[in-house]
């Protein structure tokens, strides 16, 4: 009786051994995860919110690409959640003068798919954004000029055509129009003489053709620098105000003859890359005066720490 109740309890806690065995098939596999807990993982590794993906977005330097799962997208999904609408704008608004540099510098490499695509941003930012007109413009004159240039090996394949001979040996319309016209029909066409003009009086004849006086004034006005009429403060970066460091960016740009700045391109900065977006963004919204003439031009944009006792953030 005692020997039987021995092998019971054998037997029961080797039933228990194989149980325990049998439910970790991951020890059994050297610790290697399944899919199903991959996938956990996985889902719980992406924000659950949009404004949480934006922030990930940003964090990880997806400002505006890819497209569909890029900070501004994500912005701007998270706006239209009622509990996220207003810090989304403000974010929106903090980057909208990024988005608005690549759009024109996508211009400039003539990406007119990427251009598009970020003036579609800049729409949906804000509709009413001062500068959205002149980025269409420049859209569409680069599609135009796109769309010419794909034209051109048409015409050129076109012309040799005309210009030649037909395929009956016999001359083209054109040549037909360039070819000289018989000498009966020469000699029956009237002569039309002109009359001559009347002679100058002699005053007029003797006067100088240019006066001295008025060209030194005319070159004066013309290299003379335009004046600045709207200047405009750039926004400190967040990561160095944070780090507290001060630098300056010096942009070149050109005037227009209306006084608007175009063609704002970065020469140097200091600290490399950290004042780089602000310092060309901020030459967006430069007004000089208006002469009726393009000038070149380059300004130094510093950018110092607000006193310790100032409001300003």
């Amino acid at each position: 009786m005692k020997a039987k109740r021995i092998w019971s309890g054998v037997g029961l806690l080797l039933c228990l051994t194989g149980c325990q065995g049998a439910s970790s098939p991951d020890a059994k596999q050297g610790g290697t995860v399944s899919p199903v807990t991959a996938d956990i993982q996985r889902d719980e590794a992406v924000p659950a919110t949009a404004y949480a993906r934006a922030a990930q977005a940003l964090a990880e330097n997806r400002m505006l690409a890819p497209s569909g799962d890029n900070a501004v997208e994500h912005y701007l999904a998270a706006r239209v959640e009622a509990g996220e609408r207003t810090r989304a704008q403000a974010a929106l608004s903090e980057l909208q003068p990024y988005v608005l540099i690549a759009a024109e510098q996508a211009i400039a490499r003539g990406d007119a798919g990427e251009a598009k695509r970020l003036q579609g941003l800049i729409e949906h930012i804000d509709g009413q954004a001062p500068a959205l007109p002149r980025l269409k413009a420049g859209v569409a004159a680069l599609l135009r000029e796109q769309a010419l240039q794909a034209a051109a090996p048409d015409e050129e394949a076109v012309r040799p055509a005309a210009s030649g001979l037909s395929s009956t040996g016999e001359a083209s319309p054109a040549q037909a129009m360039r070819a000289p016209a018989p000498a009966s029909t020469l000699a029956a066409a009237p002569v039309v003489v002109a009359p001559s003009p009347a002679p100058l009086p002699a005053r007029q004849q003797e006067a100088p053709a240019t006066s001295p006086s008025v060209v030194p004034s005319r070159v004066v006005q013309e290299i003379r620098t335009p004046r600045l009429l709207q200047d405009a403060q750039p926004r400190y970066p967040l990561p160095a105000l944070r780090a507290r460091v001060e630098g300056q960016a010096e942009v070149a740009f050109t005037i227009q003859p209306d006084g608007s700045v175009r063609d704002v391109r970065l020469l140097s900065s200091t600290p490399a890359g950290m004042f780089d977006a602000p310092a060309l963004a901020v030459a967006q919204r430069w007004r000089f005066e208006a002469t009726g003439q393009a000038h070149a031009s380059r300004r130094t944009v510093r950018f110092q720490l607000p006193a310790p006792g100032s409001s300003d953030g």
